[in-house]
Formats: structure tokens, C-alpha cells, sequence
């Protein structure tokens, strides 16, 4: 007879996708402790079809070691979504253990210029996809370890923001109740590339101390507070004071970044996925 060890191997390798479903909703500790006594290639695909942000969760949980076996399985795109959400040190000592084609492509995609929103955003607010239900999504919140904005955002499958969930709206729905039907629109949200200087007077501070920070397609990859949006604007006043020409300058350097990413973006999709070991 099978061992529940081997069952559970098997059902990983033959429906990765549901796995993934099956590990967004678990722990972080638990969905991980899984992907790393699996063979990488096993895990890396599940790994693959989970959101970036409850991937990234179990990623970093991981040995330097077992993180690069699966990043290396995972192949450019995806290895990329992941460490956007990871400690910018945490990052870096992956990277240089990295094969240095891929470490280029990660380094010049997970870049953002200097006093962009990027750059100081919090990449670790709690979302939670659309398809959880208000049970699911409560158990969840108690066992995050993410920051906590004051209402965790959704997300649909393509990690594009769909708006925010009320924990009260969570605690009063009938625990089967899906998010999707929960969820209230987001009207203020901050590119990643905006650049810091032009956002103190923005009129969602009045609504919210927190803002989501997107990427192209709307996909989320953070959140800004107005704390540290003034904090961030303090450090650079404070700085030796820039002319009017550099200022002209940072603006056209942000520009020709979103350029620029967005070139790197499809080159790196035409590389070919890296295979873990074991692999056919």
C-alpha cells in the first residue's frame, strides 16, 4: 500500500493546480514544510500556479538552499513574482547563488529608480484571492504574519486587484460566502513607478492612511503608507538639494524605466523555463 507520503507526492504531480489551491489556504509554515520534503521537481510547478504572494510566503520560509533548487525550477517570470515580495537582503543572497543569466534578469526586472514608490512600499500587506470564502479567509487573517492594513485586499487569480474585504463584513457573512461577492472597490491605488515627489497632496490621503501600490494590469505588489511616504520625502530633503535640472532629470529616468521594464519584461518571457533536477 501506498504511503500517505507518496499519496500526497502523487496528487501534487498529477494536479498541481489544485495544489496550489490547497496550499494558498494553509499556514504558511504548513504549505511550506510540504514544498520542501517534495522533490523540486514536483514542488516547483504547484509553487508555479500559486498566487505570488502566498508562493512567496512559503518561499521564504525555505532554506537558501532548497529556495534557489525551486527558484532555478520555476524559470525567470515566476521566480520573479515571487522575490518582489522578499527582504531586499533575503533577496540579494539569493540572487548571487542564482545562474547568473537568470540573476541579470531578476536584478533589472525587481529594480526601481530612486524615490519611486516602489522602492518604499510594503511588500508584505495581506491579500487574499477572490475564490476564498469568508470562512477561509477569517482563519487566514488570524493566522497572518503579513501586515496588516486595516482591511485586507482581494485579488483575482492574475494577482490583479480587485478592491479590499471589511473585517466586519467578513465576520457577519455566512462562512461560505466568497469574497468576490464581499468585495468593495479600491478608487485610489499608486503605480509602482510613480515618483514620491508628486504625492503628498494627493487627495486619496484623505480617505486612507494606507494605499495599494500597483503594477501594470493593476496587478498588486504592495501598499504605501502616508507615513512613509513623508518619512521617505524627510530623508531626501534632508539630503544635499537637488537643481531644478536634476530634478527634470529623475522625472525622465522614471519615465524611461517603465520603458524600459516593460522591454526587459517580454525578453524575459521569451527565455527558456530552467528545469529543477530530475526533470525530463
Amino acid at each position: 500500500m501506498a504511503s500517505g507520503e507518496d499519496l500526497s507526492y502523487a496528487y501534487l504531480e498529477a494536479h498541481p493546480a489544485d495544489a496550489a489551491r490547497v496550499l494558498e489556504r494553509l499556514a504558511p509554515d504548513s504549505a511550506a514544510a510540504l514544498l520542501q520534503t517534495a522533490p523540486a521537481r514536483i514542488s516547483a510547478p504547484v509553487l508555479r500556479q500559486m498566487l505570488p504572494l502566498a508562493g512567496a510566503r512559503c518561499l521564504e520560509r525555505l532554506s537558501d538552499a532548497d529556495a534557489v533548487g525551486l527558484l532555478r525550477g520555476l524559470g525567470a517570470q515566476a521566480g520573479v513574482a515571487l522575490l518582489r515580495y522578499f527582504s531586499a537582503a533575503r533577496r540579494a543572497g539569493l540572487l548571487r547563488q542564482l545562474p547568473t543569466a537568470l540573476s541579470v534578469a531578476y536584478e533589472l526586472l525587481l529594480g526601481y529608480p530612486e524615490g519611486a514608490v516602489g522602492a518604499w512600499m510594503d511588500t508584505r500587506a495581506l491579500a487574499l484571492p477572490a475564490d476564498m470564502t469568508a470562512g477561509e479567509s477569517l482563519e487566514r487573517v488570524r493566522r497572518a504574519d503579513e501586515t496588516l492594513v486595516a482591511d485586507p485586499y482581494v485579488i483575482d487569480r492574475n494577482q490583479r486587484l480587485l478592491g479590499y474585504v471589511e473585517l466586519a463584513d467578513l465576520l457577519r457573512a455566512n462562512a461560505a460566502t466568497p469574497l468576490a461577492r464581499l468585495v468593495r472597490p479600491s478608487p485610489h491605488r499608486l503605480p509602482a513607478q510613480a515618483l514620491l515627489a508628486g504625492l503628498p497632496e494627493h487627495t486619496a490621503w484623505h480617505e486612507a492612511s494606507t494605499l495599494p501600490v500597483v503594477e501594470r494590469g493593476e496587478r498588486l505588489v504592495g501598499a504605501l503608507t502616508h507615513a512613509t511616504l513623508l518619512r521617505a520625502l524627510s530623508l531626501e530633503q534632508s539630503a544635499s538639494p537637488k537643481t531644478a535640472a536634476e530634478d527634470t532629470l529623475a522625472g525622465i529616468a522614471g519615465i524611461y524605466w517603465f520603458g524600459v521594464s516593460g522591454m526587459i519584461q517580454a525578453l524575459v518571457g521569451l527565455l527558456p523555463v530552467e528545469r529543477g533536477e530530475g526533470e525530463s
